[in-house]
């Protein structure tokens, strides 16, 4: 009888670490597959909790590819759209549909409206964001394929049945001292957080994914401690990238050997290819921040507004959804109004800055290796 107060105790100590430790601090199952040589320590770590297999994108059946030649097929008030065919964008709407808004249906851009007299033509500003978005895709898919390569994207990628899509990130105002980040500066960690992903603060993104101002200071070429801070080095710029790096490897569901050599992880020569998908996908992103997303304030819902009222922006878990390649795209099935005009190489700045390197040169064409595209 005298142990029976102490195993209450010690059930009730276990019952409350289960209900009261956020499970991104619990033990995970995590597996290793070797990406380097023998004793390199360049392994890619694969957390099971986190590997669940992407979401599947509904599909629809090919419709005409022929354009229409100016008549519309009846469509009025096209801004983005003009030149399809009919049928292709009845296609693509009902694509848009499944994709976005699978509950609320075409009324959730059209005003609500719904049935044989709903006025399609009519503007609102959910219908306006849709046409920001559209151009978005059409210019991810004809700009930045050194990125996004022939899979390309669709609003399934980043929505995945959701209004508003699960990773997005928005300005958070600045904290007063006495708060310090790691470098003895304020941060706004967010210590409500149930993940790592979501402790994180969000200056990193505001400073590399919205501003684009470089990421110098950081690699220090000898050891800090014991000496003075060597003036190639900040402390503070060390920890906006390292937040922005944790940030990046959460959302594509990898580690650092992912993109980078385990001994030294500033050295390009000694990066994987992976390096230089995520390089074009930081400035791929920074792009879209800056001329989409940042602009859609005054037409955007309250749902995709942070507490400054600033629109939501994107980041690397936006699209990937914590997976190395995300969902969605076309590479099974092609829809030709979600893919812009041919652009000619180099495509974005990234390839006309680059073009001895394969990598961030080529532009191959978005959708499945057999489809007939424009």
């Amino acid at each position: 009888m005298k142990y029976g107060p102490v195993i209450f105790a010690l059930a009730l100590a276990v019952l409350a670490f289960v209900l009261l430790v956020p499970p991104w601090i619990s033990p995970a199952n995590v597996g290793t597959t070797q990406i380097g040589p023998d004793a390199s320590a360049m392994g890619l770590y694969i957390d099971e909790r986190e590997s669940a297999k992407p979401a599947v994108q509904p599909e629809f059946m090919l419709a005409s590819l022929e354009t229409s030649s100016g008549g519309q097929g009846g469509y009025t008030n096209l801004q983005v759209l003009n030149g399809e065919a009919p049928a292709e964008i009845d296609r693509t709407m009902r694509a848009l549909t499944a994709w976005v808004a699978p509950e609320q249906g075409c009324g959730f851009c059209h005003g609500g409206q719904s049935g044989p007299n709903a006025n399609w033509a009519a503007d609102y500003p959910r219908k306006e964001v849709a046409r920001q978005m559209l151009r978005m895709v059409r210019d991810v898919n004809s700009r930045w394929t050194n990125h996004v390569g022939s899979q390309g994207v669709t609003c399934f990628s980043c929505h995945q049945g959701k209004n508003v899509p699960e990773y997005k990130w928005f300005i958070t105002p600045k904290p007063t001292p006495p708060l310090g980040g790691m470098a003895g500066k304020p941060q706004e960690w967010h210590t409500k957080a149930t993940t790592i992903r979501d402790f994180f603060p969000s200056t990193p993104e505001e400073l590399y994914l919205l501003k684009g101002e470089p990421a110098k200071l950081v690699q220090a070429r000898q050891p800090l401690v014991g000496g003075p801070v060597p003036q190639n080095h900040n402390l503070e710029a060390g920890e906006n990238v390292y937040i922005l790096m944790m940030q990046m490897s959460q959302g594509i569901g990898v580690n650092c050997t992912f993109c980078h050599q385990s001994r030294a992880l500033f050295d390009w020569s000694q990066s994987p290819p992976n390096r230089l998908n995520g390089y074009s996908g930081i400035k791929m992103t920074l792009d879209l921040n800056q001329r989409v997303f940042s602009q859609l304030g005054p037409i955007a819902s309250t749902e995709a507004k942070g507490q400054l009222g600033d629109p939501a922006k994107i980041n690397c878990a936006s699209c990937h959804n914590q997976h190395q390649k995300p969902a969605g795209g076309m590479t099974t099935t092609y829809y030709p109004a979600l893919v812009g005009p041919a652009v000619p190489a180099p495509a974005n700045p990234v390839a006309a800055a680059n073009p001895g390197i394969w990598q961030l040169a080529r532009h191959p064409r978005v959708g499945p290796v057999q489809e007939a595209r424009r």
